[in-house]
C-alpha cells in the first residue's frame, strides 16, 4: 500500500526508543518507492509497463508478418525488428546498472539488502500510523458500532484495523513465523532479497547489457564485439526478460515493501482501437511514381552535403 499522507512521527504505534530506526525506514521507503512510482521520467514501474507495451506490439506486428508474406509489413523500410531490439535493449541495461547515481532495479535491490536490518515486524506494519494490536481496535469499533449496519471501515491511520491485519498476515507469510508467536521485533529473513536477486540475475538482462556495450550504447572495437560474439539477442530473450524484471519489481513493491504492485494489470489499457487503421495500404498503388521521386530527391540532398568538404576544409587553411 502507498499512503498519500504521512502520519507524523510521533503518531504510530512505535515506542519512542525506536522511533529513530522507525524514521529511518519510513525515509529509505518514501525514495524507493519514488524509484519505483512516481519518478517523473525513469519510474521503474512506468518503464516496465511501456516496455510490455512495445513487446506485444511488436510480436502482433511480426505475427502478421508472418501470417501474410505479401504485407507490407515485410517490406525493408518498415523494418520494425530494428528499433524494437535497441529500444528494448536499452531499457533493460539501465534496469541492471549498478551505478550509485541511477534509478535502476539492481541498485533499487543493493539499496533494499544494504538496510533490510529496518525490515521488522513493527516498522513494516506501523510505519504510517497503523496500530500494531488491530484485534483491540476491531472490537472497540465493532461495539461503537453496534446496531449501526453497514460502514465503511478505515483504510489507512489507528483505526485501519483491517489493513494493519493485512500487514502482518503478509508479514508471516514472509517471515514463516505463525501468527500465534508474533513479536514486534520479528525481521523479515535476508533470503527473500537472496531470492529476488536470484530472480534478476537469472533474467538474462546482465547478456543484454554486455551485448548492448558493444553494439548499442557504445560503438565496440572488434576485440570488443568477439567478447560478446557468443551472445544471441533474440526477441524471445528480451520478452523472457521484461517478465523477470517484472516479477523482481513486483516481488520487491507488493511483497517486501508492502506497497502497490501490478498483479494482473501491467499491460496498460488501450483507450484506443489498437488496430485502428492496420487494415489499410501504406500506400496507394496510384503514389508509387511520386514515391519514387521523393526517394531520389531526398537522396540526393543527403549526398549534397559531402559535395563542398573539400573547398571549405582548403579554404580554412588558405585563410590561416
Amino acid at each position: 500500500m502507498t499512503e498519500d499522507n504521512e502520519t507524523p512521527l510521533s503518531q504510530c504505534d512505535v515506542p519512542p526508543e525506536r522511533r529513530p530506526a522507525l524514521e529511518s525506514y519510513r525515509g529509505k521507503r518514501k525514495v524507493w518507492l519514488s524509484w519505483i512510482d512516481t519518478d517523473e521520467h525513469h519510474a521503474i514501474w512506468q518503464t516496465l509497463s511501456a516496455m510490455v507495451w512495445t513487446d506485444v506490439s511488436f510480436r502482433t506486428l511480426t505475427q502478421f508478418a508472418i501470417d501474410d508474406e505479401a504485407s507490407c509489413l515485410g517490406n525493408s523500410l518498415v523494418a520494425i525488428i530494428n528499433g524494437h531490439v535497441a529500444t528494448q535493449v536499452l531499457a533493460i541495461r539501465r534496469f541492471v546498472d549498478g551505478g550509485s547515481d541511477v534509478i535502476s532495479l539492481r541498485r533499487l535491490i543493493k539499496d533494499v539488502r544494504r538496510n533490510f536490518n529496518l525490515f521488522t515486524r513493527e516498522n513494516y506494519v506501523c510505519h504510517n500510523g497503523l496500530p500494531y494490536d488491530y484485534a483491540v481496535v476491531q472490537h472497540n469499533e465493532m461495539l461503537e458500532r453496534v446496531g449501526s449496519g453497514a460502514f465503511w471501515g478505515h483504510t489507512s491511520g489507528p483505526k485501519a484495523w483491517g489493513t494493519s491485519q493485512m500487514a502482518h498476515e503478509q508479514f508471516d507469510r514472509l517471515s514463516g513465523i505463525a501468527s500465534t508467536n508474533r513479536n514486534r521485533e520479528d525481521q523479515l529473513p535476508l533470503a527473500l532479497i537472496d531470492t529476488v536477486e536470484g530472480w534478476l540475475n537469472n533474467s538474462g538482462a546482465d547478456e543484454l547489457a554486455k551485448w548492448s556495450h558493444a553494439y548499442l550504447a557504445h560503438a565496440g572495437t572488434p576485440q570488443k564485439r568477439e567478447e560478446v560474439a557468443h551472445l544471441l539477442v533474440t526477441t524471445n530473450k528480451i520478452t523472457h526478460a521484461i517478465k523477470a524484471l517484472a516479477r523482481v519489481t513486483e516481488a520487491v513493491s507488493a511483497y517486501i515493501l508492502f506497497a502497490s504492485g501490478r498483479l494482473n494489470g501491467l499491460m496498460p489499457t488501450a483507450q484506443f482501437d489498437r488496430f485502428e487503421k492496420l487494415d489499410q495500404p501504406v500506400m496507394r498503388a496510384d503514389r508509387v511514381d511520386q514515391a519514387h521521386i521523393l526517394w531520389d530527391k531526398l537522396s540526393s540532398e543527403s549526398d549534397s552535403c559531402l559535395e563542398d568538404v573539400g573547398r571549405d576544409l582548403t579554404r580554412t587553411q588558405a585563410g590561416a
